[in-house]
């Protein structure tokens, strides 16, 4: 009987320092688990989040726009993929688009990055402005040709233009269109019914928009 208290005996201690041994090693991975955390996760990206707020927002030319970070492991470091439109301080989030010419509208991604690696996407938009387009409409009852300028273009590239018929049943055939810098002429036939068509202009040297009225009548 007392081979077996004794038995018993040496399997407590035994278990009993088993477990002191498994407490200190659990012990040890958490101090090593903070401190990685401190320094940088030696490891690669944690499982913490870090999200950009606001995710979409958009801007009028010359405008700013402040991005926040919230989560993640400072310190964090801010970058865009579209540096036409404007500029992003590495450190603050401040996104600033052109101030000085070409303002240039569009669209561009915001990343942030934390100090483990972790990110988060943001969009960001410049607006375009619309453009300054003369005359804004004209009505012609004769074949012929239409002038459409620009005031105040960019003149680094020729305009972009496109015209369409406001009429779905309509069998007319569509003027053609010629761009330069700072102009688009519309060259149309006679018109035997009346014939609208709505011409969107767009600025290639930067991004902004407008369109005008073109109506033919017999």
């Amino acid at each position: 009987m007392k081979k077996y208290f004794n038995k018993i005996l040496k399997e407590k201690k035994k278990l009993k320092k088993e477990w002191i041994i498994c407490f200190l090693v659990a012990i040890g991975f958490i101090v090593a688990c903070e401190g990685a955390i401190e320094d940088g996760n030696p490891f690669g990206p944690s499982n913490s989040s870090i999200i950009i707020n606001p995710s979409t927002p958009k801007i009028n030319k010359g405008g700013t726009q402040t991005f926040t970070a919230f989560g993640g492991t400072l310190p964090v470091s801010w970058s865009i993929s579209n540096t036409q439109i404007g500029a992003i301080d590495a450190g603050t989030g401040v996104f600033t688009s052109n101030q000085a010419a070409p303002q240039v509208a569009g669209t561009s991604t915001v990343t942030v990055v934390d100090a483990v690696g972790d990110t988060d996407t943001a969009t960001i938009e410049v607006l375009p402005n619309p453009l300054n387009i003369a005359p804004g409409s004209s009505t012609q009852n004769v074949a012929g040709s239409q002038i459409f300028t620009v005031t105040g273009a960019s003149g680094t590239a020729n305009l972009a233009a496109s015209i369409a018929n406001n009429s779905t049943t309509s069998t007319f055939t569509l003027p053609t269109l010629v761009s330069t810098a700072t102009a688009v002429t519309v060259t149309f036939a006679k018109a035997t019914t009346t014939e609208t068509f709505t011409i969107s202009i767009s600025d290639t040297g930067n991004g902004d928009v407008g369109s005008v009225i073109l109506t033919l009548i017999p």
